[in-house]
């Protein structure tokens, strides 16, 4: 190959962190305040529950799946956190039932694709729907105020090393999962179904087993994440997680270079993929651009980032 050729194919492999790099330089030419630590840590809090929500996405996309759903179990999930709390069961108890409800949706989403094979995006988005007027129906359209309980409050307000306790969280829930898609069967499992899902069964993987464990992880990962939210603003809202929660999450992971038609992905890279948002959301915030402009400059950035990420992957 010659040098060109060399750093051609380098600029396709790392077209993300050259990204990056690119809208860094950016921002903080335009707007010096953009590099102080404050705001740094300011685009790590504010996506941290994209990055929870990110994590348990990759392994579903993975697989060739796909899950919409995970904006409305964000909100249902606080809202069931509220009730039982509002009940006297506790904290622990009300914060295990917020996971279980999520994990039980998952749980469903996964069975019925599995079982049934169904296509993920019609069984998601018909979920996203139940769960969304489940939610209403519990939790009606008001602010449900949640006061009086430190501890909680700590789960989406404090910090711990300098960093906010959300951006803790975060970082060990995508800890674990790297260390699960790197060092257990499961990180293979996941990737020989989205390679050739058929030859996965035929050679005797659990291949239904697995899809319900993996949309069940990513529904407990938008449940935490709705506990976190739920903490930071001291209220349950049906209406929380609303439409482009799911975009973000989806947008991230693409971003990170796993392939929507399943097979290759990773978590690490997903991580940057949820900080390149980070970056541009903030960005163009700190810059004071228009609401509008941002929604149509983002779309722009990110199709041209996917169609980036979609050349390197082939």
């Amino acid at each position: 190959m010659t040098r060109n050729d060399n750093l051609r194919a380098f600029a396709t492999r790392n077209a993300l962190g050259l990204a990056m790099t690119v809208f860094v330089i950016l921002f903080a030419a335009a707007e010096p305040a953009f590099l102080k630590p404050e705001n740094l840590i300011g685009i790590l809090r504010s996506q941290a529950l994209v990055a929870i929500m990110a994590t348990g996405m990759t392994f579903v996309i993975m697989t060739g799946g796909v899950d919409l759903s995970v904006g409305p179990v964000l909100a249902l999930s606080g809202v069931v956190n509220f009730y039982v709390m509002d009940a006297g069961w506790g904290l622990p108890l009300s914060m295990s039932a917020a996971i279980a409800t999520g994990l039980l949706i998952g749980a469903a989403n996964g069975t019925l694709i599995a079982a049934l094979n169904l296509p993920p995006i019609i069984v998601t988005l018909a979920a996203l729907s139940i769960v969304r007027g489940s939610a209403l129906l519990l939790g009606g359209p008001d602010l449900h105020s949640i006061r009086g309980q430190p501890v909680f409050t700590f789960l989406g307000s404090g910090q711990l090393f300098g960093l906010p306790f959300s951006v803790v969280i975060a970082a060990v829930v995508a800890a674990l999962m790297i260390f699960v898609q790197k060092l257990t069967p499961l990180g293979l499992l996941v990737a020989a179904i989205g390679e050739n899902e058929r030859a996965a069964w035929l050679s005797g993987l659990r291949v239904r087993r697995v899809k319900v464990l993996l949309y069940g992880l990513c529904s407990a990962g938008a449940a935490l994440a709705g506990l976190i939210q739920t903490s930071q603003v001291h209220t349950a809202a049906a209406t929380y997680g609303e439409f482009g929660t799911e975009l973000d999450v989806i947008a991230a992971v693409v971003l990170g270079g796993t392939s929507l038609s399943g097979g290759t992905g990773s978590v690490a890279r997903t991580m940057l993929g949820v900080l390149f948002l980070g970056i541009l959301n903030n960005g163009m915030s700190i810059m004071n651009m228009p609401i509008n402009l941002q929604l149509i400059a983002k779309g722009i950035i990110i199709a041209g980032a996917l169609a980036a990420a979609q050349r390197s992957a082939d």
